[in-house]
């Protein structure tokens, strides 16, 4: 019979359909998510030489401030903070490398030197007296009054888009501008995009024998080049006004204004922790902790005094870092949750367990709940809530957000290099203290009291004692299936000796590749494009994510997985995924 003459049943159609669908290529929206994605990967290489930068420079700065000028003790903790200084003070440049690094297609080290060419040429045209200049000079002025030798009164002109006002000495004059027009990380984030797509699609070009030598991937450093020129001319038009936007949400979202700071943040809070799941938080961060510009005077540590004034430093986190008086309060909020909240959450969940698996299940979450009090690195427990019951990570995001606002409230001020945890809280600890004996001079000794660093520690136990009565009554009276008490049947006895069986036959492997054994037979070999990790967790790219045996993942010893569109699947492993990435790149290969 011809295919012509064959008629399908609506079942048929049905069946057929669902199985073309299979091979199809993802959403537009799909695809939107996994290139998200991507970005929020690559921007964990940059952010990852925090860490140990923050503890270099923040012990470094502190000894300067107490020691005496050329003193031995002032040059030694000069040598320290020095180089700690270096990622702050570099952080576009960084991030351009990072970006460009994480989405080219090999990961070749020659992907960075196109970025960082195209970032320092788009910098160059956008620094003063050029580009922005020739554009907004004569746009929303404001005057200046100096004098000269003469003792004449000179008016000079500066436009408010790229110029702040310096105030003089009586605190009302207008006596100069300062240029603060800055492309900063977005800059950099955009270099490091642009530099990687170039890369990706022209490093294997073929040009005439004649011109060979500038084939392949050195074609790219000069389209590079040449593309830095309209997309400095785009950042001179639009960025001025974008950064004018920000600056004037900065001067708002202040602890001098609580009104305004006090709901702002806690809607960042709860944003932070609704977007963990698409690992779209890392984006959001970006803005807040690397961004936006945050102004104010320049505290010194513990002492609390105005070393500098009228400073403008780009993100929260290097405002923090710089000593800015405004600083930390998109970081402080979340040291009490990190601290107190999720490890005693952790602890709910060990209680809410089955008496007979209770010491199964503190042997894994004792030790999340103590990686988070530590580091702060809390998404192997937070990827759980999702896997076991989203109402879980709900309640999380409201509780963070109540205990943002809190802190918002009390004017605490903490920063971090990495995470919200006690070894970060300690590295802050000094300059916090500075923030609140700033804080008690301008507003009056009750401040000094409830803004200062040890009122997080209050925090931290009020955060911990909400979490485990809320999570253990939300756990037991719905009968939320976390750890050690799922309902076991046939199929998980037969799973479970399985897995005994598979252990005993890979006995002499460490844990990290029996792990990735049980993953990748979860995935399938020959399901597997791709594999990548970033701090928490494994980021595979398949065929498709349909067919993946999430319980079998689950049984390996993983915290939880995230099914992307239809070709990418994370998989939440700890602090420890390298180690099963490597492992899981053995097998494959």
């Amino acid at each position: 019979m011809s295919e012509a003459n064959v008629t399908l049943s609506k079942g048929e159609k049905k069946l057929a359909k669902k199985e073309k669908s299979i091979g199809t290529k993802p959403s537009g929206w799909s695809t939107f998510l996994s290139r998200l994605q991507e970005l929020g990967k690559a921007l964990q290489f940059p952010i990852a030489i925090l860490p140990f930068a923050a503890i270099l420079n923040r012990f470094g700065a502190l000894g300067m401030s107490l020691a005496e000028k050329d003193s031995v003790g002032y040059w030694i903790s000069l040598v320290i903070q020095k180089p700690g200084d270096v990622p702050f003070a570099n952080l576009p440049l960084f991030f351009a490398l990072g970006t460009a690094f994480g989405l080219s297609k090999d990961h070749r080290g020659e992907v960075t030197l196109v970025s960082a060419v195209m970032y320092l040429a788009i910098s160059s045209l956008t620094a003063e007296g050029t580009l922005p200049n020739a554009f907004y000079s004569k746009v929303l002025p404001f005057e200046a009054h100096s004098t000269n030798d003469a003792g004449q009164d000179v008016i000079s002109k500066f436009s408010k888009l790229i110029y702040v006002p310096n105030i003089g000495k009586d605190g009302e004059t207008i006596v100069g501008g300062t240029y603060v027009l800055n492309i900063g990380v977005l800059g950099g984030i955009v270099s490091g995009c642009l530099s990687a797509w170039l890369y990706n699609r022209l490093s294997e070009i073929k040009l005439p024998v004649a011109l060979s030598f500038f084939g392949g991937r050195r074609f790219v450093p000069m389209v590079a080049l040449a593309s830095s020129i309209p997309l400095a001319i785009a950042f001179a038009l639009v960025w001025p006004w974008m950064q004018f936007g920000l600056i004037s949400f900065g001067k708002i979202i202040t602890p001098d204004n609580p009104a305004a700071a006090i709901p702002g943040t806690m809607v960042y809070g709860l944003l932070n922790r609704l977007l963990l799941p698409f690992g779209l938080h890392q984006i959001l961060n970006t803005f807040f902790w690397f961004q936006m510009p945050i102004l104010g005077d320049k505290i010194a540590p513990l002492t609390g005094e105005v070393i500098g004034s009228n400073q403008i430093v780009n993100g929260d986190i290097k405002a923090f870092t710089d000593g800015v008086s405004n600083a930390g309060l998109f970081q402080s909020g979340f040291f009490p949750i990190m601290m107190g909240g999720l490890p005693l959450a952790a602890v709910a969940m060990i209680m809410a367990a089955k008496k007979e698996k209770r010491k199964e299940v503190a042997g894994f979450l004792g030790g999340v709940a103590g990686v988070s009090f530590l580091s702060g690195i809390t998404e192997p427990l937070e990827f759980s809530f999702v896997f076991i019951s989203p109402l879980l990570l709900g309640i999380h995001s409201v509780l963070t957000a109540i205990f943002v606002g809190i802190s918002t409230a009390l004017r605490i001020q903490l920063g971090f290099g990495f995470s919200a945890g006690f070894i970060d809280y300690a590295i802050s600890f000094a300059q916090s203290w500075g923030f609140a004996k700033h804080n008690a001079a301008q507003n009056g000794g009750i401040w000094n009291f409830l803004s200062n660093p040890l009122m997080t520690m209050v925090l931290a136990i009020g955060a911990g004692a909400t979490y485990y009565f809320v999570f253990y009554f939300v756990i037991t009276k719905m009968n939320v299936l976390t750890p050690g008490r799922e309902v076991e049947d046939e199929n998980a006895v037969a799973s479970s000796v399985a897995n005994k069986d598979s252990a005993k036959i890979s006995k002499g492997k460490d844990k990290y590749a029996q792990m990735a054994e049980k993953i990748l037979e979860a995935i399938g070999k020959d399901n597997l494009v791709q594999i990548d990790n970033c701090a928490t967790r494994l980021r595979l790219q398949v065929k498709n994510n349909a067919t993946i045996d999430q319980k079998q993942v689950k049984a390996s010893g993983a915290f939880g997985t995230k099914l992307l569109g239809t070709e990418s699947v994370q998989i939440v492993i700890g602090p420890d995924v390298e180690h099963v990435a490597r492992e899981l790149q053995k097998l494959v290969k």
